[in-house]
């Protein structure tokens, strides 16, 4: 992928309204999120970010002498989402509203031909890797689990894509994605993962797996969940995994099983 033809999309909501957030405080929550944009800025390739926040924050200007220094591009945009329909649907509905005005109002995104998006304050540690085999023209989400046959996915969670990290063109998300967030009702437990995964397959578009699943760290905004890096096992595991098809349940459990035994590992986490 031609990293001018890729814009990256950071979702931000320093002040919070939604249900079934684990950190509320805005002064933690400003500097994970502080933390999440310079390490992009420093540590990735990427050369267009657009920081969108829905809580009416402004992100300090230092971000944009940040970003100067390191031949970069930055849009830093701020609104006031709905707050009612947030707190009554949920962070997704938030979401939602967030890139959707990053579709209308960002220069940077009207410049590229599609975008990837990281959740706010998590960190993607393998960007370069994720996206060196990615074509701009094409879309790439993740199951919500790798390895895990889909009897051992809670059931919940079986039609869902991970939208924690996704590239899509500008075309398919506007076409497809753009108004899905208004079915999110967090209280009836359909989340976003849900309202995704359904417009994608009621749009009969393909999408694809990213070639090299993302490493990512940071907390979880849900349930305070630290993720990290992967160790090398379950990395291992997962290129398996990638190399047959997500998912061939049989085939990679066994696998899965018999390696975990052989290295005294237990396969119970989460996002394996």
């Amino acid at each position: 992928m031609m990293y001018d033809k890729c814009a990256l999309v950071i979702p931000s909501t320093v002040h919070v309204s939604a249900p079934y957030t684990f950190l509320t405080d805005p002064l933690e929550r400003e500097k994970q999120y502080l933390d999440s944009i310079s390490f992009f800025i420093r540590e990735t390739p990427l050369l267009k970010i657009i920081v969108c926040d829905n809580s009416g924050f402004q992100y300090p200007a230092s971000l944009r002498d940040l970003a100067r220094l390191h031949n970069k591009e930055i849009e830093l945009l701020s609104f006031q989402g709905n707050k009612e329909l947030v707190t009554n649907y949920g962070k997704g509905y938030g979401e939602g509203e967030i890139m959707q005005f990053v579709l209308s109002n960002s220069s940077l995104i009207k410049n590229a031909e599609g975008f990837l998006k990281v959740t706010g304050r998590l960190k993607l540690l393998n960007a370069e890797k994720v996206l060196r085999k990615c074509g701009e023209r094409e879309n790439y989400f993740m199951p919500v689990s790798l390895l895990r046959p889909r009897f051992m996915v809670p059931a919940a969670a079986r039609h869902c894509v991970d939208t924690r990290v996704y590239y899509t063109t500008r075309v398919f998300f506007t076409n497809v994605l753009i108004n899905a967030y208004r079915d999110v009702r967090d209280k009836d437990v359909f989340f976003l993962e849900h309202a995704y995964h359904r417009a994608i397959a009621a749009s009969g578009i393909k999408v694809k797996c990213f070639p090299v699943a993302p490493e990512i760290s940071g907390m979880s905004g849900s349930n305070g969940f630290m993720m990290k890096e992967r160790g090398p096992v379950r990395k291992m595991l997962i290129r398996i995994a990638a190399g047959l098809g997500y998912i061939r349940p049989l085939c990679i459990m066994l696998v899965a099983i018999r390696i975990m035994s052989i290295c005294h590992l237990a396969p119970n986490s989460n996002y394996l």
